[in-house]
């Protein structure tokens, strides 16, 4: 029997397990990304990043090429997404009230720092480069991002990592739509996530994730990735889902056989570390850093902030003349520790309540913290 939305305590497994300290490694993964993110978008962005140059320029450029994570943030995100809907029923109700507050969730942070960066161009205007703020922002665009369609409809980004929470809303269409499906036309008994996810992720391997410039707008470029939470999900169940995840690593493989891709690279192990660490119970017992916890319960807040932040910095420092090599290292530092406060702040005062407008029961920051 399937427990339903309103049930005593209607929060699913994994939150509730959450609130009581559970699964720490996942935590820690998400602020090991956040920071790895963080630092890969300081290194690419001028100015700062050319002033600092002499000092820093070849850890600065191993940084720009090779600090990527957003894999990490898919993979467990698929994971958490079924771990904490794959037991309830979805009806029509559900799933209109899931993308609401999935909406809610999301976009309230997302617009949050919207509001957050569009002050910061207009200061940065005429000290920054044009390259890093972009065109002055037009109605249309504001109103593309509003919908998570800027990508889609060819305008101009207004922050870096914004596609991410378009792509993490797509992502959770294409899933919920598979429990529907499970639920209205296969009456439970069809397995529609399998059918459906392993259709499209082995598309999206063979096909879809090999164009970038013409796919990485939509989810269906980056499903491979958020698939491989949901299969280790499945495999945590035991028998053939057991094989059904080294089918799966195995196709991973093939694909990064046929064409090399380092995000694939990426993905396939951190789904090893996942599925083991659960299997061995070491995900709930290790890393015991309270620094890391309630970095990994910002996560998501840092991710959407730190580039705001460092538009307002890099203005400052342009505008007062501190250009020197070394002046410049002490803004990217000066520009790290903000962030890590608006993180802060901004999770306590703009990510919190957009949880709880979205109806989620109480403000638990490790709870929020867990979510995909």
């Amino acid at each position: 029997m399937f427990p339903t939305p309103t049930d005593a305590d209607p929060r699913p497994t994994a939150e509730r397990n959450a609130d009581h300290g559970h699964l720490p490694l996942l935590i820690a993964l998400r602020a090991l990304a956040a920071l790895i993110i963080l630092w890969h978008h300081y290194a690419l962005y001028p100015p700062l990043r050319e002033w600092a140059a002499p000092l820093l320029g070849d850890t600065l450029d191993w940084l720009a090429q090779h600090a990527r994570a957003t894999q990490v943030f898919f993979v467990l995100g698929g994971y958490v997404m079924a771990r904490s809907m794959e037991a309830r029923q979805w009806g029509w109700r559900q799933t209109g009230m899931f993308v609401a507050q999935r909406y809610c969730r999301l976009g309230l942070p997302y617009l949050g720092a919207i509001a957050l960066v569009i002050p910061a161009y207009t200061f940065a205007r005429g000290w920054l480069p044009d390259a890093v703020l972009g065109e002055p922002v037009s109605l249309p665009q504001l109103l593309a991002h509003l919908f998570f369609l800027q990508d889609i409809l060819g305008y101009e980004p207004l922050s870096a990592g914004l596609w991410f929470v378009c792509i993490n809303f797509q992502l959770c269409l294409i899933y919920v739509t598979c429990l529907w499906l499970r639920d209205n036309i296969g009456q439970g008994s069809t397995d529609f996530v399998g059918l459906v996810g392993w259709t499209l992720a082995l598309v999206s391997l063979f096909h879809f994730n090999l164009d970038a410039a013409g796919w990485d707008r939509w989810a269906l470029y980056f499903f491979p990735y958020f698939f491989m939470g949901i299969i280790v999900h499945r495999a945590l169940a035991g028998g053939t889902r057991r094989v059904e995840f080294w089918l799966y690593l195995a196709a991973i493989t093939a694909a990064m056989v046929f064409e090399w891709r380092w995000r694939l690279a990426i993905a396939a192990p951190v789904g090893l570390l996942l599925l083991t660490a659960e299997l061995s119970g070491f995900s709930a017992r290790w890393p015991r850093s309270r620094l890391l916890a309630r970095l990994g319960e910002v996560s998501f807040s840092l991710f959407l902030v730190h580039f705001p932040i460092l538009i307002w910095v890099a203005a400052f420092w342009a505008r007062m003349g501190w250009n020197s090599p070394g002046a410049a290292v002490a803004g990217l530092a000066a520009a790290f520790v903000a962030s890590i406060v608006g993180a802060l702040l901004f999770h306590r005062w703009i990510e919190i309540p957009a949880a709880q407008i979205s109806g989620r029961r109480g403000p638990s920051v490790r709870r929020l913290a867990y979510q995909a």
